[in-house]
């Protein structure tokens, strides 16, 4: 898609921050689908979260087509907040999913200075296979002062480690996940590429 529009978040209207959120969700439905099947319910508990600063939306025709969020080793690209959770979802059941997406989403990352972390890279189903995720990682390397980027994958996302490895990521290291039949893979692939 050549006449792609790149925008960070924190210079759109709030009503691509909700098209945000909803691509989000629609990319990772395995893991949304165990907080809630209410498409609408999850968008409404997870449009705060993103960090406009941090995330940069793929536009074509006023519509998000993708995103990508990145995050340093101060600050994270996701932050949550609990009432917001248990507004949406539930006292014990907001609590609950707050817990398990903090820990996945905020805890410190344990990178230099110099690195940033991709993450929340997601595409619109209808986008996928034509260039979205792409363009917004080739604009991050190009624009983001770091001297390189890491990223985490699982390892049955086939397709995104094709496409990073084309990109020129290569894996560093590889950690077996805890539980995975539950998780629904086996091991998470961690990525880097030099930027500069």
């Amino acid at each position: 898609m050549d006449n792609l529009s790149i925008k960070r978040l924190s210079e759109v209207d709030e009503q691509f921050v909700e098209q945000t959120a909803q691509v989000f969700v629609e990319s990772y439905p395995e893991m949304f689908s165990l907080i809630s099947k209410d498409q609408p319910t999850l968008v409404r508990t997870l449009m705060h979260s993103f960090g406009k600063d941090h995330f940069y939306i793929a536009m074509l025709d006023n519509q998000v087509l993708g995103l990508i969020g990145y995050s340093t080793n101060k600050q994270r690209a996701h932050s949550f907040d609990l009432n917001i959770f248990k507004q949406e979802l539930g006292s014990i059941k907001g609590w609950i999913c707050y817990k398990l997406l903090s820990s996945e989403f905020q805890k410190p990352l344990l990178i230099e200075d110099n690195q940033c972390n991709f993450e929340s890279i997601a595409t619109s189903p209808s986008a996928r296979g034509k260039g979205v995720a792409t363009t917004l990682i080739r604009h991050l390397m190009d624009n983001l002062e770091f001297d390189e980027a890491i990223l985490e994958v699982v390892d049955n996302n086939t397709n995104a480690i094709r496409l990073y490895e084309k990109l020129g990521f290569s894996i560093f290291e590889k950690k077996k996940q805890r539980f995975s039949k539950l998780a629904g893979f086996n091991e998470r692939f961690y990525m880097k590429i030099k930027m500069r």
